[in-house]
């Protein structure tokens, strides 16, 4: 057994998806696939069931993930206390970011960083919200990169980065497919696929507001802990979603998109950057230096990003 396979076990079971894992992990899928069959066949256990859309972990798995989690804190202490972090030039830094900005913003910031900051071990790991506070409270992460806004932060500070239309998600066949904006009044009586609220409270509350500001409630008849989770929903056919801008899959035949407006205006939600009260690390800055230069470029490419005032 050796570390990298340890990594790319919690990797895989924090994901609990090959494409998105090997992405975080800067791999291919099949070399990643390889290394968790022979981990598996080393201790002699299974560690996940393949499934048809990703995995999930077995009994034995979860059993093993804690471990897995303590033995890569206690390597990065030991590599934290040797690294020179004084200067920002190395050492650790560990960031979580929510699902949707895992599409637009980390393939932009994660070059820019390594950059400026090519000495420093970057651990980015994919994180709900709530996930990302709690992470950031008891030292496991180092920098947050949460939706807003956000309802009980604790001794964490936020940093609004800039803010997004909400689109509307549609199967293939809906008659709505082909309009170039719709009104979130005129899908009043639709089946809604909506967020669940500890996982998402953001989305949860912005999709219900939504709702009300156009004079209904929302009829739900799933939810989903992940933005990913909920646009597969909506390709399944069981309901439409609102989902944010940045969440669009380009080129994609299996759902189609719309922007969406109540009363002739967009609705919008908040991206923050969220680090620790009181503290500010060199390669701290750094990172937030280079998601800044990220967000800049993607407001070039994106009209549906803004960097207009927010409240976290």
């Amino acid at each position: 057994m050796e570390l990298r396979q340890i990594r790319q076990f919690v990797a895989l079971a924090e994901t609990l998806n090959f494409h998105r894992a090997a992405r975080l992990l800067n791999m291919s899928q099949p070399p990643l696939s390889v290394s968790m069959q022979k981990l598996e066949q080393e201790m002699g256990v299974k560690l996940f069931e393949r499934l048809a859309r990703g995995v999930a972990l077995t009994e034995a798995g979860v059993e093993a993930l804690p471990h897995a989690r303590k033995i890569l804190g206690g390597v990065d202490m030991m590599r934290d206390a040797a690294s020179a972090t004084i200067d920002g030039m190395g050492g650790r830094l560990a960031v979580g970011f929510v699902g949707s900005a895992v599409y637009g913003l980390l393939p932009r910031v994660v070059p820019l960083f390594r950059a400026n900051r090519p000495s420093v071990e970057l651990r980015v790991r994919e994180n709900t919200t709530l996930e990302i506070i709690k992470g950031l409270e008891s030292g496991e992460l180092d920098v947050g990169v949460l939706r807003t806004p956000v309802f009980d932060i604790g001794e964490v500070n936020l940093e609004p980065l800039y803010r997004e239309e909400m689109i509307l998600v549609l199967p293939n066949d809906h008659p709505l497919r082909t309009r170039g904006t719709v009104r979130l009044e005129d899908i009043r009586d639709e089946a809604f696929i909506g967020y669940d609220r500890t996982c998402l409270p953001s989305y949860h509350a912005l999709s219900l507001s939504a709702c009300e500001a156009a004079g209904f409630q929302l009829r739900v008849i799933e939810e989903a802990a992940h933005v990913q989770t909920l646009i597969a929903l909506v390709e399944s056919g069981i309901g439409i979603a609102l989902a944010p801008a940045v969440s669009r899959i380009p080129g994609s035949s299996r759902v189609s998109y719309a922007r969406l407006t109540v009363r002739d205006a967009p609705i919008l939600i908040g991206l923050a950057l969220a680090t620790r009260v009181g503290e500010s690390r060199p390669a701290q800055e750094a990172f937030k230096a280079a998601l800044r230069e990220a967000v800049a470029l993607m407001m070039k490419d994106d009209p549906t990003i803004s960097m207009a005032d927010m409240r976290p």
